[in-house]
């Protein structure tokens, strides 16, 4: 988000509304999301049991994590309220997709650790960036916690594409390939987003401590 805020009304943009709805939105369908992925992996009859659904609503909530501060900073509509929940409509996107995989996962440890790590992360840091906001800190994001980001929303997009091949019947050998390399893949950068996690979030810490 831009640093500067708007505060008189009648110089906002017409569509200043956009940025935020495309936010809240991004939480909304997060449900739809947890209840493909369950479908898909548990192999339950489900409206949302289905690859172009779960795979397509995650794009678009994921899309909408860059369009809503793209928009903002461009028709210069920054607000104090979505400053405060863009952050929280991430962390609850990664959390409710890291949550149904280990689901689907059945307590896998490769799956439970990272994404516990993840999860735990978030909570944490949310908590402090609220101290910090309490004693006049400010803590903005750093780089490394970008890539955090970035490495989390791949890891559960290939992650989708394993959970899919897994409810799918081998049509052929390329199937079960596929699917295989969906699930390295994914654990690969889960344990490349928890590591950054872990990391980041003691910076994070300790920048809210610190007198």
């Amino acid at each position: 988000m831009a640093e500067t805020l708007i505060t008189d009304p009648s110089d906002r943009h017409k569509l200043w509304w956009v940025p935020n709805a495309l936010t809240v939105g991004r939480i909304l369908v997060i449900p739809i999301i947890m209840a493909g992925i369950l479908a898909l992996g548990l192999r339950t009859e489900s409206v949302f049991a289905s690859f172009p659904i779960v795979a397509g609503v995650f794009i678009a909530a994921t899309a909408t994590d860059w369009l809503d501060g793209f928009l903002a900073r461009r028709w210069k509509v920054v607000s104090g309220f979505g400053r405060m929940i863009d952050p929280i409509a991430d962390k609850l996107l990664v959390a409710g997709c890291l949550i149904a995989l280990m689901i689907v996962a059945r307590g896998d440890w490769l799956f439970t650790v990272p994404a516990v790590a993840v999860i735990f992360r978030d909570v944490l840091v949310s908590g402090a960036r609220e101290h910090a906001a309490l004693t006049g800190k400010v803590m903005p994001p750093t780089k490394l916690a970008k890539w955090k980001t970035a490495c989390e929303m791949a890891s559960i997009a290939a992650l989708i594409v394993w959970v899919f091949g897994r409810a799918s019947l081998p049509i052929d050998d390329m199937v079960p390939s596929i699917t295989s390399a969906a699930k390295m893949i994914g654990l690969v950068l889960l344990w490349l987003a928890a590591t950054l996690s872990v990391y980041t979030g003691s910076l994070y810490l300790r920048a809210a401590v610190r007198d």
